[in-house]
């Protein structure tokens, strides 16, 4: 007649652990299909909401986009290729514009967070519309977003009134967090 054998209580522990470390893990990772980045950023461009020299996490392929995330998207000029991350303000089929640097989306004011550092700074010859503060209204073609920065006077960085609408292919991650644990919004 076989002895049937106990279980240890530390082998229970371990395994117990373990699943849990699986299930975060496949979790957080969307089960392997979404995996986070650390990303530095370099400047002030996406103040008030990030800091320059502050590390956010990123999460790619992006998922569900909705506006007000913030998104790294792909930007290739001369110098090379870059991520840059940057507010999304609208998506396919809206219909977006600014006042005096604040953000109209389908005819209502958006409160996202943002700063005019330099008030005079309202003119770029790298702008697509005559001032950086005033333009619109643009209706956002069916494969594109509209991204802007927070600081709104970053004058010839790419976002999209210098660069136009951005491919929602170019899109590469989704902001979260800051390594610190600030919520980004």
């Amino acid at each position: 007649m076989p002895v049937s054998q106990r279980t240890s209580p530390l082998r229970i522990v371990i395994w117990i652990l373990f699943a849990a470390f699986a299930g975060v893990g496949a979790w957080t990772t969307r089960l392997g299909t979404r995996w986070p980045s650390i990303y530095y950023m370099t400047g002030p461009s996406m103040e008030p909401t990030l800091s320059a020299h502050e590390y956010f996490f990123a999460w790619s392929p992006p998922g569900e986009l909705e506006r007000g995330d913030l998104v790294l998207f792909r930007f290739e000029d001369a110098d090379g290729v870059f991520h840059v991350l940057r507010r999304l303000v609208a998506l396919p089929g809206d219909t977006v514009a600014m006042s005096s640097g604040a953000v109209i989306l389908n005819g209502t004011v958006q409160e996202w967070p943002y700063q005019i550092m330099k008030p005079a700074a309202s003119r770029s010859e790298l702008a697509i519309e005559k001032t950086i503060y005033d333009w619109g209204p643009w209706i956002v073609p069916t494969d594109s977003v509209v991204l802007l920065s927070d600081t709104r006077d970053m004058v010839g960085w790419p976002d999209s009134r210098f660069v136009g609408f951005v491919p929602l292919v170019d899109i590469l991650a989704k902001a979260g967090r800051t390594v610190w644990g600030r919520r980004l919004r």
